[in-house]
């Protein structure tokens, strides 16, 4: 498509007395096997999404465009598209109109085209790779090179620079993929387009090859390849034997450019907990460990999968030094499902009284001489705070439990809860909430709710088990199958996401990827158990069977905590919940807020900076 600044163009080399040595142009492009193109052609979407979702260091974009020519028998081909601003409504599927017309007005042109820089650039490529090395990263001033008669007239007067670098699986290549921007680099930017660049170019390497080997699920290639940290090179993997593991561990070796140090990342450990479920572990060991001798758990919320956690797991281990375990619970994955299917669904109090437990359990056994702070976010925090809380009660309730139950003074240091609740009070915009609150204060405690729980439990429980929320929420609100779909939307219909993300810098990219990781298979006793607390007069938080108050048993809270609260946050806002955090019967008892929302206070880097930090602080001063 372009030419590099830091080469001369392509000649054909000549060859040494031997006559051994290949020139670039004499190298032959093959086509793409055809079940690789089709596999391909259902994955490249998340190649341009991912470019344009790239920042530097300070979060400004580095591409406000990106684009992938692919390898089309004898041509290359602008296949796929996407723009940073337009990323909005590539999530809301609206207004993609543009889109789609940039790539009808895209021509092919032939690879032995003298004129297609790309095709050089591929062949350059492919000696590099023939010699263990990556392809160069490639820049390129769009007004000043000779850009091929096809291509020109799709430039736009802010598409002036490039940078793009070949694509291979297996060692092949597939296309070239640019990014490109309005404003001229510096050297400093280059470097960081250099780096990221590179890791693009191992991720899509490893994880197409890796996913057309198993079972060619689409799906999983896109979120691996839009979701992978390109601010780190992957430079070894194997396959690891943990004791009590069925199946190998994933376990790959990384360099991290952002925070110059290496780390390992294990996915995913699967512990069983109770009635063939499991829960599933993702953990970031540092290159070097700090010396606290306490290891984090962190637990996402209500519709969230665990990589929500991920800058706050990263941030934790590769700049405080910290063993980070980050946790999926039963349902967020197929590994945490039984094998047999699901033949009923779950409750809070399988997360609170089962999984969790089950997970510390194995730490302590895993790694006996280090103690245990555990991070929750939202829901994630109700977790820790109403086990420790009930334990006593858990004990007395059910001496023959499953799953033994650690005491949480012997096996946690301390709980970092972040946006999380004591019951739940949700700033909804779903027409007629008032008025249902309204209607239960005038009647007896519990009574209606009870009456809306129990009908529903026979609606829905029997005969549905378990929810995927993307589907259900197709259900209700008749949206696209996507749920990226229901992004900027659902504010004026059920549920406001806005108030639910609440975080007011984020950008088109981020929004896109965001809505992937925060709906997933939730049973419907858990979504019931979040209603009835919704409903409840009482301001509380039962369980299932209504036999167990746990907001009420806060009050043998003993553990030391440290909550954030989000000042902008709607769905637990401050003054829900910060007096009664207060009051917990804690010795080492500390609140901090930041101006941001109930989820967005996970992503605005600065101001998981300034969280990180303060979680640091604090930790260094527990027993």
């Amino acid at each position: 498509m372009a030419e590099t600044l830091e080469k001369k163009p392509a000649t054909r080399k000549r060859r040494g007395k031997s006559g051994l040595n290949v020139a670039a142009d004499d190298i032959f492009i093959f086509p793409i096997p055809n079940f690789t193109y089709k596999f391909l052609e259902k994955v490249w979407s998340s190649f341009v999404n991912k470019i344009v979702a790239l920042t530097f260091t300070n979060n400004q974009p580095m591409f406000n465009y990106a684009v992938f020519e692919a390898i089309q028998d004898k041509n290359l081909k602008i296949v796929t598209s996407s723009t940073h601003f337009k990323m909005k409504e590539v999530a809301t599927r609206i207004g993609l109109k543009d889109i789609q017309e940039f790539i009808n007005r895209t021509l092919p042109v032939s690879i032995q085209d003298s004129e297609n820089l790309s095709a050089n650039f591929i062949r350059e490529a492919i000696i590099s790779v023939e010699t263990k090395k990556r392809p160069d990263v490639v820049f390129s001033s769009l007004k000043d090179e000779k850009i091929h008669p096809n291509l020109r007239h799709l430039l736009s007067g802010t598409m002036n620079y490039a940078a793009g670098i070949p694509l291979f699986v297996k060692g092949n290549p597939i296309g070239m993929i640019w990014g490109i921007r309005r404003d001229r680099m510096t050297d400093e930017q280059r470097e960081e387009v250099r780096e990221q660049l590179s890791s693009f170019y191992d991720v899509v390497d490893f994880v197409i090859a890796r996913e057309m080997d198993n079972k060619a699920d689409p799906y999983i290639a896109r979120k691996n390849i839009e979701k992978a940290d390109l601010n780190s090179y992957a430079k070894h993997l194997y396959y690891t034997r943990t004791g009590g593991q069925q199946h190998p561990v994933t376990s790959i070796i990384f360099d991290c450019h952002t925070y110059n140090c290496s780390y390992r990342l294990d996915a995913s450990y699967i512990i069983p907990s109770n009635n063939g479920f499991s829960v599933s572990l993702k953990r970031f060991e540092p290159e070097k460990t700090n010396d606290t001798g306490k290891i984090l758990l962190m637990i996402p919320g209500f519709f969230c999968r665990r990589s929500v956690m991920d800058k706050v797991a990263r941030e934790m281990a590769l700049k405080y030094g910290y063993r980070v375990f980050s946790m999926d619970m039963r349902g967020r994955s197929r590994q945490t499902l039984p094998y047999n299917g699901i033949k009923e669904g779950w409750t809070i109090d399988d997360f609170i009284q089962e999984d969790f437990p089950a997970v510390l359990n194995w730490i302590r056994e895993s790694f006996p001489k280090e103690k245990i702070v555990v991070m929750g976010h939202s829901m994630g925090g109700m977790i820790p705070r109403y086990y420790a809380s009930a334990y006593e009660t858990f004990v007395a309730k059910y001496p023959q439990n499953k799953v033994p139950l650690p005491d949480p003074k012997e096996a946690i240091s301390g709980i970092i809860s972040v946006t999380s609740p004591n019951f739940v009070s949700v700033g909804t915009n779903i027409p007629g909430m008032s008025a249902i609150k309204t209607g239960l204060s005038l009647l007896p405690s519990k009574s209606i709710s009870d009456f809306i729980f129990d009908l529903t439990t026979f609606s829905l429980q029997s005969t549905l088990p378990t929810v995927d929320l993307n589907k259900f929420f197709k259900f209700l609100l008749g949206l696209h199958s996507s749920l990226r779909t229901v992004s900027f939307e659902l504010s004026t219909k059920v549920v406001n996401l806005r108030d639910f993300v609440g975080y007011r810098q984020i950008s088109p990219p981020e929004w896109y990827f965001l809505i992937e990781d925060i709906f997933c298979e939730e049973s419907t006793k858990v979504i019931l158990q979040f209603i009835r607390s919704q409903l409840s007069k009482d301001h509380a938080f039962f369980s299932f069977d209504g036999s167990i108050n746990y907001t009420e048993l806060q009050k043998n809270f003993q553990l030391p905590i440290y909550s954030v609260l989000g000042t902008l946050d709607k769905i637990v806002p401050v003054d829900s919940v910060e007096e009664e955090l207060r009051a917990l019967p804690s010795k080492n008892n500390q609140i901090v807020k930041f101006d941001q929302g109930h989820l967005g206070i996970l992503f605005h880097m600065p101001t998981v900076r300034e969280m990180c930090s303060g979680f640091h602080d604090w930790i260094q001063n527990l027993d």
